[in-house]
């Protein structure tokens, strides 16, 4: 039997999360992501089947057509001679049809968020990267 339960990362949890105390400015009325798995706040929709490309995006404002993307470990190569990491080819591609469908993809990277320690930062950089991008 196939198990069809949809699991969720920590690191995934805890970007909602902080998305859940973050104000942008696209809503009329601000309100907040799930702070919890199973609520559903602010439109943003947890591990939304996106329909024309058959991806599920972690975190999705399906009315705005924003997705953000909490990127783990697996979404990316090994780093180079400097440190860097780059996405890997799987990555790179389901950001290119989502954006070809009329996504605005939005990474959040592993790396980056585990240097956040605070709620305060990671409100503050989530706030930064959807205006930013």
């Amino acid at each position: 039997m196939h198990d069809t339960q949809v699991r969720v990362s920590a690191l995934q949890r805890s970007v909602a999360a902080a998305l859940a105390a973050v104000r942008f400015g696209f809503e009329e009325e601000t309100r907040s992501v799930a702070a919890a798995l199973a609520a559903v706040r602010f439109g943003f929709e947890e591990e939304y089947d996106e329909p024309r490309t058959g991806y599920s995006l972690d975190l999705a404002l399906p009315s705005s057509r924003i997705a953000i993307e909490v990127d783990g470990p697996t979404h990316f190569l090994l780093p180079d001679g400097r440190g860097v990491r780059k996405p890997n080819g799987h990555t790179l591609l389901k950001r290119r049809l989502l954006a070809a469908a009329g996504w605005r993809v939005i990474s959040v990277p592993f790396f980056a968020w585990d240097g956040l320690r605070s709620a305060g930062e990671r409100q503050a950089y989530l706030e930064w990267v959807v205006a930013s991008q």
